[in-house]
């Protein structure tokens, strides 16, 4: 018989086996029954009895005795509880009904010294029957019974499976609780009535498997009445497709164009992996000469191979997609044919544009008739200045005319130098602007690492320029020599305002506002760089602040070419 959860109906306790009436007296109990400290015990207890009911006048009575060679030391009486021994009042109790036949005792709780036979007898005022001769032992156990738990054996991902475990134990009115160390699934708990007086709690542990349960230990744990536990447990297998791809280079993860590599793709997975798909390129295209296997070997690698990815297969399904994986081939610098030196349309002023790229990220150098000036340098007569961008570099070099001429670009890295001889172009010429600037973000971006680059270098020369103002600055004040030979001061010369002087300052990125004027004389700029405005614009952002506009782009490794710098942002 089983009875759904943990409190028990007293009915359930009370049905009867046996039919009361009989030829003679008889009464029915187990041989023994096992008996947990300080929890209870329910010893069930029937009986019949020789003729109808009405023959046997008022209701029956009932007395449970200790089984002793002499005396009757009772334990229970249903008329008198003052005769029983002192030890026992108040923890046992009759719970059958006796005119059904039941006589099922309890002992609540149990005590160590509680272990001994015992015996019912009914109507023991007025029956002469021999009850004495039926009797229960009684064992009690200081620890509970082992759990037992179902072996669900080798489970599948994604597999609804159910997982059981039980107890036994000898007090249905009060079974111990099941627990479970696990989240996620569902349990439902049981009663089953066994023979001789023994219960089953058991619970069902219903739940769907995943990876991330493979080989952890499921736990069960019965909390008795006592507060003693008992637990059990098993670790789990399961079974997934492969998860967690990863490619990773064989050796040093620094190539250098030409050289071969090795990938090996890796997984987890239960069972192991048994074959591999391998994807190369922003689409994925299968890499038909890699085979099945963990590994492939890539001849003749270039600067712009991959990214891979790989996906790992075994017999319960395919896994997904590694994340893609790039190369770090390292390469010697490259000068893209965007660079020149445009010319002011004064022709005083010469600035010069050099864009290269390599890994490691090169650095720039220029190359005069009589002199090398570096990336960095500011000096009352040049400035240079540069900006960085994951592999690519922009420089830019501005001075008189006199002292750029036949101006070279060199970008060297420790795979060695680049060098081009840049073209002179006039004021007005847009071929920059144009090849630079072939996709949208590729301009935009171009522009900002540009336009950062003017700002360093229309710093470095305004700093000049006020160091040398202020060198030249006298003061104001004159002091003349009256006929008398006696000193006075003259009137203050008129000292020009800020905004003057800085309107008549030479700005060499500053808007044409018309012929004649200081400003369009010395203006470097076309109608192109209009929208940088004027170099002030640049004094609160930073090179980084620029380039964080356009995101996370440090990884970016451009492509051979000349125009993938722009075009493939």
């Amino acid at each position: 018989m089983r009875v759904s959860g943990k409190g028990l109906p007293l009915a359930c306790l009370l049905v009867l086996f046996y039919s009361p009436v009989s030829d003679a007296w008889t009464s029915m109990l187990p041989s023994s029954i096992q008996a947990l400290k300080g929890s209870c015990v329910v010893i069930p207890c029937s009986f019949t009895f020789p003729g109808s009911r009405d023959s046997w006048g008022g209701k029956f009575s009932v007395a449970w005795y200790q089984y002793r060679s002499r005396g009757y030391p009772e334990i229970y009486n249903s008329k008198s509880q003052g005769s029983i021994l002192s030890e026992y009042q108040g923890r046992t109790e009759v719970l059958g009904d006796l005119e059904m036949g039941n006589c099922t005792l309890s002992i609540n709780p149990v005590r160590s010294e509680d272990a001994m036979s015992y015996y019912v007898w009914i109507n023991p005022d007025s029956v002469k029957h021999r009850f004495y001769d039926v009797t229960v032992r009684v064992d009690v156990a200081d620890t509970p019974s082992q759990l037992e738990m179902s072996d669900p054996g080798l489970l599948t991902e994604g597999d609804r499976t159910l997982i059981t475990c039980s107890t036994l134990h000898t007090c249905p009115l009060a079974p111990p609780t099941l627990t479970w160390n696990f989240v996620g699934g569902k349990a439902a708990t049981v009663q089953e009535r066994l023979a001789g007086g023994s219960w089953r709690t058991e619970s069902g542990l219903s739940y769907v498997p995943s990876h991330k349960d493979h080989g952890k230990y499921l736990q069960c744990t019965a909390t008795f009445p006592n507060q003693q536990q008992s637990s059990n447990g098993i670790y789990l297998q399961v079974k997934y497709s492969p998860k967690n791809a990863v490619v990773a280079v064989v050796g040093n993860p620094n190539l250098k164009e030409g050289d071969s590599v090795t990938l090996r793709c890796s997984s987890q997975s239960n069972p192991p992996a048994v074959s591999y798909r391998w994807f190369f390129g922003p689409r994925k295209a299968p890499l038909r000469a890699a085979g099945v296997g963990p590994e492939v070997t890539l001849a003749d690698v270039r600067r712009d191979s991959g990214p891979y990815h790989c996906v790992a297969e075994n017999d319960v399904g395919m896994g997904e997609d590694s994340p893609p994986t790039y190369l770090n081939v390292e390469y010697k610098p490259v000068i893209l044919p965007q660079g020149n030196c445009t010319l002011s349309r004064t022709g005083e002023i010469v600035t010069c544009y050099c864009i290269a790229e390599g890994n490691p990220l090169p650095e720039i150098e220029w190359r005069l008739p009589n002199r090398t000036v570096p990336g960095e340098f500011n000096s009352s007569e040049l400035q240079a200045a540069s900006v960085s961008w994951g592999q690519a570099i922009i420089g830019i070099l501005t001075g008189p005319t006199s002292s750029l001429t036949n101006v070279s670009c060199t970008a060297t890295n420790q795979h060695g130098p680049s060098q081009i001889t840049l073209p002179t172009i006039q004021a007005g010429d847009t071929t920059l602007l144009l090849m630079a600037s072939g996709g949208a973000v590729g301009g935009l971006l171009f522009f900002s690492l540009l336009g950062t680059v003017i700002y360093k270098v229309t710093k470095s020369r305004k700093k000049g320029q006020k160091k040398e103002e202020d060198e030249e600055q006298e003061d104001p004040t004159l002091y003349v020599t009256d006929e008398n030979g006696e000193q006075k001061t003259s009137l203050k010369v008129e000292k020009p305002s800020r905004s003057k002087k800085k309107e008549e300052q030479f700005n060499m990125y500053s808007k044409s506002k018309g012929g004649g004027s200081p400003a369009a004389d010395n203006d470097l700029s076309t109608k192109a760089y209009e929208s940088m405005a004027v170099a002030e614009d640049y004094e609160n952002v930073s090179a980084g602040e620029l380039t964080g506009l356009y995101g996370n782009l440090g990884n970016w490794q451009p492509a051979s070419g000349t125009d993938q710098i722009y075009s493939n942002v």
